[in-house]
């Protein structure tokens, strides 16, 4: 990235290709989530581990008080970024953001009756329990349970959810939610009202909310402590400020010399990307005396004695509140982290000024979007109209809606970004109040959304027409103008009705754009600036001819899968004959089964079949196995497009799974892989997991790991088998015939089958044919990407989402819904190339979920039956 025509900051001149390669043929939009790391950083990271001895800072060796050092220098650095000094400010690192308010919420003293300003003298002096007094004092300094309520503790509504959940453990009288209606005019939502006690009290605000970017001013830190604040009033006590800066020291200055919160609470990895886990709580030092520690641990005490209550606090406030051995190595990689913002960023004011235009560019784009009919294709959530860089940060918030005025879900929108590899970010982000303020949800609709199913992170998007969160996208300082212009049109192509589309190209070079810049570049972006305003028989002979084909053949073709050419050349003539007198046979009013398909390897080839055999979890050995990383994390498609190519078949003779590759040996398995001594082995807990279930499994050894391993080009890949006495339950809604919902599933990620109909697939083919771009689409390909387990011929297109109960031969199967598409689809499953297609046109078409094809589950009684091709499908 260079600077051009004043378009970028001149500091930040530096190769994006080389700084930040996992950038490759992907847009990063979700940099208030976290921004990413640059190669410079971890190699210079790596180079300082591999060249020193680091030791646990709480001993006393050479080695540990190197690393006791890289801390004190590491704590400079930190209070040196934000323009202050230890004199004002300690620096105590936590586990992040979250764990800093937690801190605060455990600790903060609101009884104004103590004696919360001690000297440091008197702190660290021997504290004792009085186990006798704790039911009646109010201060007991050995533990710090206060029986006596008092003080006010307030946050704002756009606040993060980890501030709401201070208020469960603050020990307030009075709890208040604040909602700014105007400028500096508040709403009161009196959260928990008491007998106004006088004490201490707390506000919590963002400096830059996480949800929409809007800066709060600065200011209002000198108004609560001066009792300025309209929701003061009623609470005319010594008020303290916890300023949450996560998101606005990502890319903003935060002056601390100018603006003295009590309290600021950050996560690192929000600045620049690694490491994680690590946060900081940064105290004034003039407030320090209110938080009042109550559990101790390693490190954070002088002495204490097992058989006494009684110990001794150190007296640095952050050995004091910094319990256990501290992430000493995560801590000292910081010093690389705040290196690249100085050296690649040139300074968080550089930052600040890039991640400004970049984010405007988007903003005034997206805002002037409409379709053919003048219907604004967006909703912008934003405070103002995004010109002034010291109220709004690089973040925007929408909603897209169709030309008749109604919302596309943000389900769909993550859907279609993913296929353009656009990383971003949906739902409300852990801000409910700045979601529901934006929204215009009132808390009845919040619980009534809770009813309806949905909670937090989920995919429900659209609950009665109404949104229920949004889109985010938000930039860093390695983002550019084509990052800006790239989602632009992504959300042209996909969504904007109208045959008239934009050139971003030409339009960032205009003499207008470039203006706009040099005003945006001449403005003071910090917090400095002060405030300014801004047919029946023919079936059924057929069934039964194809029954007899199929008993004939079975034992050359289903059992029995040769290796050698000649025998598949001789299979696939058959095939073909046989699938053309099921195609002859189906018409409208005859629903037969044309092909039928297994997995045997989670997202591996299909495995085709004729007739196959029915177990618990759906068709027998379906989904049964998977592949894993080094890590157990499991594989997917969507991540290693070649696993398509592995096409696996099972040899009931011989008793194995076969694996074959192109151009490569094949590779077998024995179907039960405990005859292989390998025992029982556990998925990494939280890595090898089927949409949230984790699964236990048979590791099928080192010959077919290597094999994978090779295939994919990644070392240490394993083929697990799931372990058959441990099952997973389908999560699918129930219906109103599936009282009980207790199907076993594979590892499948939602059901047992999954059905499509060729009406359906040859009316979506028509529809990706009008696009000029792929206009020989064919039919048999645009199956095959569809995964499906069951493939019906005849009927009408997309009747099958109507259907509840289906018999197929003598199996009787119940409809779970429609399977809801993503970006799978989009590869081709013979040569694992992707395209846009069938996503695009689903999503245009279809809308909402992209549904396509149904889920099913069979009745108990089908267990050990048989599904046939040239069965019969009937609805009832």
């Amino acid at each position: 990235m260079t600077a051009i025509d004043g378009l970028f900051n001149s500091f930040l001149n530096f190769d994006r290709v080389i700084e930040f390669p996992q950038l490759e043929d992907s847009v990063y939009v979700d940099h208030a989530g976290t921004t990413l790391y640059c190669k410079t950083q971890i190699e210079a990271y790596h180079k300082e581990l591999l060249s020193n001895l680091y030791g646990n800072p709480h001993s006393r060796s050479q080695s540990s008080r190197l690393t006791t050092d890289a801390i004190d220098q590491i704590r400079y650095r930190v209070l040196q970024l934000f323009n202050t000094t230890s004199e004002d400010y300690t620096v105590i690192f936590t586990s992040g953001c979250t764990g800093a308010l937690k801190l605060v919420a455990e600790s903060f003293d609101f009884y104004i009756e103590n004696s919360c300003h001690r000297s440091t003298k008197e702190i660290s002096g021997i504290e004792k329990c009085d186990k006798e007094k704790t039911d009646v004092v109010v201060d007991d300094p050995g533990n710090h349970k206060f029986k006596v309520k008092s003080g006010c503790f307030a946050y704002l509504l756009d606040n993060h959810t980890s501030v709401q959940g201070m208020r469960e453990i603050v020990n307030a009288e009075d709890i208040l939610c604040v909602e700014e209606t105007t400028n500096e005019n508040f709403k009161i939502h009196h959260v928990k009202k008491g007998k106004s006690k006088e004490g201490n009290s707390l506000f919590v605000y963002p400096a830059q909310s996480n949800y929409c970017g809007r800066k709060y001013p600065m200011k209002w830190i000198d108004k609560i402590h001066q009792g300025q604040m309209p929701f003061q009033r009623l609470f005319p006590w010594k008020w303290f400020v916890v300023l949450d800066a996560a998101s606005y020291v990502s890319t903003s200055h935060l002056n601390l010399s100018l603006n003295k919160p009590d309290f600021v609470t950050l996560s690192f990895y929000k600045m620049f990307g690694f490491p994680t886990g690590i946060g900081a709580l940064l105290v004034k030092n003039e407030s320090a005396d209110i938080l009042k520690k109550t559990y101790f641990g390693g490190g954070t005490v002088g002495v204490s004695s097992p058989t006494e209550c009684t110990h001794i606090n150190r007296s640095s406030l952050s050995d004091r509140f910094e319990d256990g051995t501290v992430p000493f190595l995560d801590i000292i990689a910081l010093r690389h982290g705040l290196d690249s913002l100085k050296n690649l960023g040139g300074g968080m004011k550089s930052i600040s000024r890039h991640t400004f235009i970049v984010a405007q560019y988007f903003h005034h784009y997206l805002q002037g979007l409409h379709h053919g009919n003048g219907q604004q294709v967006a909703d912008i959530y934003c405070h103002g109209d995004f010109s002034d860089p010291s109220k709004q940060g690089p973040i925007v918030n929408f909603n897209l809606k169709r030309s008749d005025g109604s919302y596309i879900g943000f389900a769909e929108v993550d859907k279609m970004a993913q296929l353009y590899n656009i990383h971003l970010r949906t739902g409300c982000f852990c801000n409910i109040g700045a979601c529901q303020k934006y929204l215009e949800l009132t808390s009845e609709q919040i619980k009534d959304n809770f009813e309806a199913g949905h909670v937090c992170g989920d995919d429900k998007d659209l609950i009665n027409g109404k949104p229920t969160g949004s889109v985010r996208i938000s930039f860093g300082y390695m983002s550019t103008i084509e990052d800006a212009q790239y989602c632009l049109k992504f959300i042209c192509d996909c969504f904007m009705e109208n045959k008239n589309k934009p050139n971003f190209s030409q339009d960032v070079h205009s003499n207008q754009f470039k203006s706009a810049v040099d005003i945006t570049l001449d403005s003071v972006i910090t917090e400095e600036q002060p405030d300014v305003s801004m047919d029946s028989e023919c079936s059924d002979w057929l069934s039964s001819s194809m029954k007899s084909v199929i008993s004939n053949e079975k034992q050359d073709i289903d059992q029995t899968f040769c290796s050698n050419k000649a025998s598949d050349q001789k299979t696939e003539c058959h095939w073909t004959k046989d699938l053309h007198l099921v195609l002859q046979a189906c018409s409208p009013a005859n629903h037969i089964v044309t092909n039928i398909c297994l997995y045997p390897v989670k997202s591996c080839g299909a495995f085709e079949v004729r007739d196959w055999e029915i177990c618990e979890t759906g068709l027998k050995f379906d989904r049964e196995w998977m592949i894993v990383s080094e890590s157990g994390v499991t594989i997917s498609q969507k991540r290693e497009p070649k696993l398509c190519l592995i096409k696996p078949q099972i040899d009931l003779v011989r008793k194995c799974l076969v694996l074959r590759y192109p151009d490569l040996c094949s590779v077998t398995v024995p179907l039960d892989s405990s005859d292989q001594d390998q025992g029982l082995q556990s998925i990494l807990p939280c890595v090898g997991k089927v949409c949230g279930d984790r699964v236990t499994g048979v590791d099928c050894g080192d010959t077919v790991g290597q094999w994978i391993s090779e295939v994919l080009d990644k070392p240490g890949c394993r083929l697990i088998q799931q372990d058959r006495t441990r099952s997973r339950k389908c999560k699918l809604d129930k219906t109103s015939n599936d009282t009980e919902n207790v199907s076993k599933l594979s590892l499948a990620n939602e059901s047992q089958y999954l059905l499509i109909c060729r009406q359906s697939v040859e009316d979506l083919q028509q529809r990706i044919q009008q696009n000029e771009e792929y206009p020989n689409f064919e039919l048999e390909n645009l199956l095959n990407r569809f995964r499906a387990n069951i493939i019906i011929g005849g009927g009408l297109s997309f009747e099958e989402d109507s259907w509840a109960t289906v018999f197929i031969g003598n199996n009787k199967f119940l409809s779970q819904g429609s399977c809801t598409r993503c970006q799978m689809v989009c590869l081709d499953q013979e040569t694992s190339e992707r395209s846009k297609e069938p996503l695009k046109t689903l999503a245009a078409w279809r809308g909402k979920k992209i549904p396509f094809g149904i889920h099913l589950r069979h009745d108990d009684a089908a267990v050990r039956k048989r599904i046939h091709v040239g069965d019969t499908l009937s609805v009832r």
